[in-house]
């Protein structure tokens, strides 16, 4: 009987602390894992397929894994190492660190990572952690320093603005668009039946239909489509069920020297009865007949907004 995904879950962070607590301050880059390590021998072997599909550890072959940034700082959190007094000492020695380089700088600067480990006097692995996680951006909103392009572990990128709480220049669109979100799904629960289901034309009619029975609703869409409607429903013109004009049976005659057209319905669409179109006439049968196309042609022409 395999394990529930609760049990899963729990047993994949348990492995993920275990991995944090054996990499320690040493770079997550060079701290290659191999599960069959006794540190993780009370650990699940499928937790080992858990964590990478998370991002958290990143599987090099069948016995070796690393941690991934993400994967790092996701373990510190959870360990509540950021509220641990001797942590937030590191950070803020590094962040004085970092600060130093571009104070009353006008533009950022670049610093080979040695010089800021050895100026900082913290454990070598534990910095490039830091910075390779981007985690006091991640912990603090605030501007972060990173790696140079492709120099990871080499040199670091200080960027000018560094320390300073990140602004969203975005939020006031973010939260406006939520809540436009928020009303038209409270519109929708209200008023689910205010557009049409398919081309989402208006509502145009809304009515009572009146027979032996009782009473039913009948609502008209700006489309055509109706729903309630006494000779029935009526698809709307974007509907793949709404009526081919081959689906019809024109019907002609002559009354004096005018042709008569009349539309009737076939068995090949039970919805074909439910579109009426109006009789036409012509100067000859074909005329008539062109006439109803016509208008065949304009009742079916889809909604345009």
């Amino acid at each position: 009987m395999s394990d529930s995904r609760e049990t899963r879950r729990a047993d994949a962070l348990s492995l993920l602390q275990s991995i944090f607590a054996e990499v320690g301050d040493g770079p997550i880059d060079s701290a290659l894992l191999d599960p069959s390590q006794a540190a993780y021998s009370g650990s699940n072997p499928t937790s080992w397929d858990e964590l990478p599909a998370e991002g958290l550890v990143l599987k090099l072959d069948e016995n070796q894994y690393v941690l991934t940034p993400g994967g790092w700082a996701e373990a510190l959190a959870r360990a509540d190492v950021p509220s641990d007094p001797q942590f937030l000492k590191r950070v803020g020695q590094l962040c004085q660190v970092l600060k130093a380089h571009v104070k009353g700088r006008h533009r950022s600067i670049l610093v080979p990572f040695e010089d800021i480990v050895k100026a900082s006097g913290l454990p070598s692995g534990w910095v490039f952690n830091v910075i390779d996680s981007r985690l006091i951006s991640r912990l603090h909103g605030r501007k972060d320093a990173f790696w140079f392009q492709s120099a990871r572990g080499r040199i670091v990128d200080i960027p000018r603005d560094f320390g300073l709480e990140s602004v969203d220049l975005f939020a006031d669109l973010r939260a406006e668009n939520e809540r436009l979100k928020e009303e038209a799904e409270h519109f929708n629960d209200l008023y689910g039946y205010s557009r049409c289901s398919t081309c989402l034309a208006p509502l145009v009619t809304l009515g009572q239909w009146e027979h032996e029975y009782g009473s039913e609703e009948v609502m008209e869409y700006a489309c055509g489509m109706t729903v309630g409607a006494p000779n029935g429903d009526v698809p709307c013109t974007r509907d793949p069920r709404f009526p081919k004009f081959e689906e019809f049976e024109l019907i002609t005659r002559r009354e004096g020297n005018t042709w008569l057209c009349y539309a009737s319905h076939t068995p090949k669409s039970r919805f074909a009865g439910s579109v009426h179109l109006t009789r036409t006439c012509g100067k000859t049968e074909d005329e008539a007949r062109q006439a109803m196309k016509e208008a065949y042609l304009r009742r079916a022409a889809p909604w345009k907004g």
